[in-house]
């Protein structure tokens, strides 16, 4: 072998090594693109604005033309479909408290290390803001020690988790449009 095919040999492998990384970034570049728009699909899909409801609360439904009983059946429907338990103490504004156990990942965001498991509360109230229109909103909870009084503690979680407590309100005035 010369010299002069020792250099194209070596020309040959330098020119497809750089063939070989320009294809690896055009395809890495081309990867990167696909999840940086995935990544804003997912996030303008997921964007919804919160009814116009008067509520200050977490999440918020106007149900026409109920009586308030039939409005608390509805919630007990959805909710206990839900896997939550309508607890049998009221709170001081009359909600309706229905409790659940959170997952594995609501105890690693809200609970600590030496305490029991992470709980949800929900508290739904129905206030009669005109004849015929009812407001029906909720406030949710993390609670640790949720089944001690006294050593309890309730925080309000993200507000990233309002579309899961919307849902369930939706989901409410659904069931009462049935009947």
């Amino acid at each position: 072998m010369t010299q002069f095919d020792t250099f194209i040999g070596q020309s040959k492998v330098r020119f497809v090594r750089q063939i070989g990384q320009s294809k690896a970034a055009v395809l890495c570049r081309f990867a990167l693109i696909l999840i940086v728009l995935g990544f804003f699909a997912s996030v303008a899909a997921s964007c919804k604005s919160t009814p116009k409801t008067p509520s200050n609360r977490l999440a918020s439904v106007i149900v026409t033309n109920r009586m308030p009983d039939e409005i608390e059946a509805a919630t007990r429907t959805v909710f206990e479909k839900h896997d939550y338990e309508l607890s049998p103490r009221r709170d001081g504004g009359g909600a309706m408290v229905f409790e659940k156990k959170g997952t594995a990942m609501n105890g690693l965001v809200y609970g600590d290390w030496y305490s029991g498991g992470v709980w949800e509360r929900v508290k739904v109230y129905h206030i009669e803001m005109e004849p015929g229109s009812t407001l029906v909103d909720c406030d949710a909870y993390m609670v640790q020690e949720h089944d001690d009084p006294f050593f309890q503690s309730e925080r309000k979680p993200y507000t990233s988790r309002r579309h899961v407590y919307q849902k369930l309100l939706e989901e409410v005035a659904k069931e009462l449009e049935r009947k």
